[in-house]
């Protein structure tokens, strides 16, 4: 999406796009920062309307968001105030950046989304060269697990609502050719846009080829109702989620 469509997204940004640190329900963002600790410099790459710098400003001495919609960092200042700990740029993710540099801390939380592997590459690279050396870079994408699991779900609960067939894949992963290859690669549909869903394994040494170290997987679990309205109660354990990497450059 161009700057100007998250912009005009802003006045319902909050309420139209999930929100992953709000969502989560043990709390798993909150505690990889803890085995961070506190540090003098964290960057929010992709910031939005600011949800993670609340949490960052408790934990650094001074943060940094970035994000190319200027109405989005309008509505992130809003959210932290006058706060002079609290900087907010404008900046494209998917450009090579020159700076920030030298941050102890990174997060990124479901904005490597595109399907374009070139961007992507461009995107982590970013996110590496920002951290010192022995920094820490907390990411945090959809899961292609959690994705196949949710999907599995659905067709269950079409079959218990007596559906058979080509029913039981109704609302569900589309299962065309063209959707089966993009499928492979991770890129589902979603709203009417390409995401790309990531496997633990391709983030572990798509980090390694980074010169990034994983110290730590975890998960970042949300509710069956952020994916379907009115879930039944029997969809139980496990419960949906998107994969958390906190990964150290070496």
């Amino acid at each position: 999406m161009r700057s100007e469509d998250w912009d005009a997204l802003a006045g319902d940004f909050d309420r139209e796009v999930f929100d992953p640190v709000g969502t989560d329900l043990a709390g798993a963002i909150a505690r990889a920062l803890r085995k961070v600790g506190r540090v003098t410099l964290a960057c929010d790459f992709g910031c939005g309307t600011g949800r993670m710098l609340p949490l960052l400003r408790r934990r650094a001495e001074r943060v940094i968001g970035l994000d190319f919609a200027p109405e989005l960092l309008r509505r992130a200042r809003e959210r932290v105030g006058p706060d002079p700990r609290v900087e907010l740029r404008r900046a494209d993710l998917g450009r090579p950046l020159r700076t920030p540099r030298g941050a102890a801390l990174v997060t990124c939380v479901n904005v490597l989304l595109t399907p374009d592997d070139a961007i992507r590459s461009v995107q982590l690279r970013n996110l590496r060269n920002a951290l010192r050396p022995g920094g820490h870079l907390l990411l945090v994408v959809p899961s292609l697990e959690s994705l196949l699991w949710t999907n599995n779900r659905l067709i269950e609960w079409n079959r218990r609502e007596g559906l058979r067939g080509e029913g039981l894949f109704h609302e569900g992963i589309e299962t065309g050719p063209e959707g089966a290859r993009d499928l492979l690669r991770g890129i589902v549909d979603q709203g009417g846009t390409a995401t790309k869903h990531h496997l633990r394994e391709e983030l572990v040494a798509g980090l390694g080829a980074l010169g990034m170290e994983t110290v730590h997987e975890g998960r970042v679990v949300y509710p069956w109702n952020a994916y379907f309205l009115d879930p039944p109660r029997w969809l139980g354990e496990p419960r949906p989620w998107d994969w958390l990497m906190l990964a150290m450059r070496s």
